[in-house]
């Protein structure tokens, strides 16, 4: 990244309001049997299903104006969006699957569907060794299915989710992911196997550069969310499980912006 890149970016969060929860996860989150996953019911008019009309889901190549390399990041949503979403997510994070079970279908019916909002997926593996396991593979993946099926990444992404157990206790370990994989529509887990052996190199690159955008926007708490204006080119940030009317009043904060 360039020295001209960062100040941009310094400059982008500086000029927006910073909204900042607790509801996240941290490097230092206590391990297994003292961490409970906050497994809420959703909220009344929630659905977990979220993509109502077919698959939202699609592959670029193109670097945004915020300086986030799509090419190996899943994006949902319009490509002619004029609001991106960053996401920074750990897969043994119980607070991203708050995010994932409350706010985010939701968020997907108001504001990606309609086509206001483009959300993009990174990885942030701070929970435990298991996160990394978890990160690489979400990669391989994306990489399996982004040009002919990219809709079979979001049941593959939620599908985790849903299977989600205690930080560290194993649930996470590669063979149990590849299981949990092979429940999958649409997505081969002999080959995302292979894809784990084979790209090891580029894929710890892959994960090592999603980590390295968020710490360079201060994000190092699970979920971590940058809201970017592609045209005016301001941006705000959310970290933590935030409810989804601090994300609809955030998205306007920034299309005004």
């Amino acid at each position: 990244m360039t020295d001209d890149t960062m100040k941009r970016r310094r400059q982008f969060l500086g000029a927006t309001a910073t909204l900042v929860g607790l509801a996240g996860c941290t490097s230092s989150l206590p391990q297994s049997d003292n961490t409970t996953t906050p497994r809420s019911e959703p909220a009344q008019g929630d659905t977990r299903t979220g993509e109502s009309g077919g698959s939202l889901s699609y592959a670029s190549d193109e670097t945004t104006g915020y300086g986030i390399d799509l090419q190996d990041n899943p994006i949902l949503g319009s490509e002619d969006a004029t609001v991106d979403i960053y996401y920074w997510t750990d897969y043994q994070c119980p607070f991203c699957n708050r995010f994932e079970q409350m706010t985010f279908p939701r968020l997907v019916d108001k504001q990606i569907q309609p086509g206001t909002v483009r959300f993009v997926v990174l990885e942030l593996p701070n929970v435990g060794n298991a996160s990394e396991t978890a990160a690489r593979m979400s990669k391989c993946v994306w990489r399996q299915v982004r040009d002919d099926n990219p809709g079979a990444f979001k049941r593959w992404h939620s599908t985790v989710f849903d299977e989600q157990e205690k930080p560290n206790t194993g649930w996470a370990s590669k063979s149990n992911l590849l299981d949990i994989t092979r429940s999958v529509d649409g997505v081969d887990a002999e080959a995302v196997q292979s894809c784990l052996k084979d790209e090891q190199g580029s894929l710890k690159s892959s994960v090592s550069g999603d980590i390295n955008t968020g710490k360079e926007s201060d994000i190092s708490v699970t979920p971590g969310f940058i809201l970017f204006n592609r045209e005016s080119e301001k941006a705000g940030k959310i970290v933590g499980a935030q409810p989804y009317k601090r994300f609809e009043s955030s998205i306007q904060k920034i299309q005004n912006a």
